[in-house]
C-alpha cells in the first residue's frame, strides 16, 4: 500500500547537501501499524512529513528516494496535486491539536471543509457526513459538539476532531505524529485503542510515530528504531522488544523503567547524537556504542536480515543479549 524506498531529505545547497533523513525505507500494508520510534531531534518527524509532501518551503527537500501510494509515486507532487491527481487517500494527525485547529471556527466547519475538498460535497451533506465522522471517532453527543469551538473541548475531544478531519478523505494510509503525547494516561489509553479499532474496521495502514516504547509495544505491529535519520533496526513487537539486535535498540530498552527497578538509577546512553552534516564514513552509532570495534568508525555498517522480517543496520549485532 504504502513503500518508502531510499529517502533522503536534506538542506543546504544542491552542490554541499546535508543529509537529516538517510536512506529510509520501510513498507506499509493494509491494516498494518508501523511504529517508528527513536530519540526526539533524530528525524521521525521530518520523515512523516516528507512522505505527506508538507516539507516547510523553503527548507529542506528531498533529495533522493520515493514514496509509492499504491505503486504510483507522490513524491514531487504537492498535497493538492495529489487530490486532484486521486492520490490524496493518506492523512495526517499531528501532537497538539489546538494548534492545528482554527480557534474562531466551529469544530463542525472545521470538519465539512475537509468533507468538501474530498467529498466535493457541500451544505447539509457535508455537515451530516461532519457529524457521521464524530459519531465514528466515538465523541460524546458529536450533534452538539458540531457547533463547538475548539477551546470548549477537552484535549482527548479536540484529538479526536482531528482523527475525524484526517478521515474525512477516507485514507488508505494515517500517519500519526506522536498523537497521544499531551493528553494524560486514561485519556492516551481511550485515543490509542480508537487508532487500533479505525484500523481494523477501514482497512486503514497506520505510521505511528513517538519516542515511548511503552506505546509502540501496545499499538504497533512492527516497529522501525530511528537514530540520526537512519532506520537502524526493524523487526516485529515481540521479536524487537524480546531480542534487540542493535545496540541502540538495546540501549532504550535498558532505558525504561520497571516494576523491579526499584530506587536504583536507571542506565543511560552515554554521549549525544551528531549533528546532521558531521557524520562520517563509519557507522552513526559509533561514538556511543558500548561494543564499538575500530572498524565501525571506518566502514559503513551492511543492513542484515538477521531473521525473517528483521532487519538491522549493524556489523556487529546483539545475538541473544551479546555482540556477535
Amino acid at each position: 500500500m504504502l513503500s518508502v524506498r531510499d529517502l533522503t531529505v536534506s538542506l543546504g545547497s544542491e552542490t554541499t547537501p546535508v543529509d537529516i533523513v538517510a536512506g529510509v525505507s520501510f513498507e506499509l500494508g493494509k491494516g498494518e501499524i508501523l511504529g517508528l520510534v527513536g530519540e526526539s531531534g533524530c528525524g521521525k518527524s521530518m520523515t512523516s512529513l516528507a512522505v505527506m509532501g508538507l516539507l516547510p518551503q523553503p527548507g529542506p527537500r528531498i533529495r533522493a528516494g520515493r514514496v509509492l501510494l499504491e505503486g504510483c509515486d507522490v513524491t514531487q507532487l504537492q498535497p493538492w496535486q495529489r487530490v486532484e491527481a486521486g492520490h490524496g487517500r493518506m492523512a495526517m494527525i499531528f501532537q497538539e491539536p489546538m494548534t492545528s485547529l482554527n480557534p474562531v471556527r466551529r469544530i463542525g466547519d472545521q470538519i465539512a471543509e475537509a468533507v468538501r475538498v474530498h467529498d466535493r460535497s457541500s451544505g447539509p451533506p457535508a455537515i451530516a457526513r461532519a457529524r457521521e465522522l464524530l459519531e465514528l471517532v466515538r465523541m460524546p453527543d458529536p450533534a452538539m459538539q458540531l457547533s463547538a469551538y475548539p477551546h470548549q473541548l477537552s484535549g482527548g475531544q479536540r484529538q479526536r476532531v482531528m482523527i475525524a478531519i484526517a478521515l474525512a478523505c477516507r485514507p488508505q494510509v494515517l500517519i500519526a505524529d506522536e498523537p497521544t503525547t499531551a493528553l494524560d494516561v486514561t485519556i492516551q489509553v481511550q485515543v490509542l485503542g480508537l487508532l487500533r479499532e479505525l484500523c481494523n474496521r477501514l482497512d486503514m495502514a497506520m505510521l505511528f510515530i513517538t519516542h515511548d516504547m511503552g506505546v509502540i509495544a501496545q499499538l504497533a505491529d512492527r516497529v522501525s528504531v530511528m537514530y540520526a535519520g537512519r532506520i537502524v533496526e526493524t523487526a516485529g513487537v515481540e521479536a524487537l522488544f524480546g531480542r534487540p539486535r542493535h545496540h541502540y535498540t538495546r540501549g532504550l530498552m535498558d532505558c525504561m523503567p520497571s516494576r523491579n527497578s526499584g530506587a536504583r538509577r536507571l542506565p543511560t546512553i552515554a554521549g549525544q547524537p551528531p549533528a546532521p552534516g558531521t557524520v562520517g564514513a563509519g557507522c552513526v552509532f559509533a561514538s556511543r556504542c558500548a561494543a564499538v570495534r575500530e572498524s565501525c568508525r571506518t566502514a559503513a555498517p551492511p543492513r542484515a536480515e538477521v531473521s525473517r522480517g528483521h532487519e538491522v543496520l549493524c556489523a556487529f549485532p546483539l545475538d541473544g543479549g551479546e555482540s556477535r
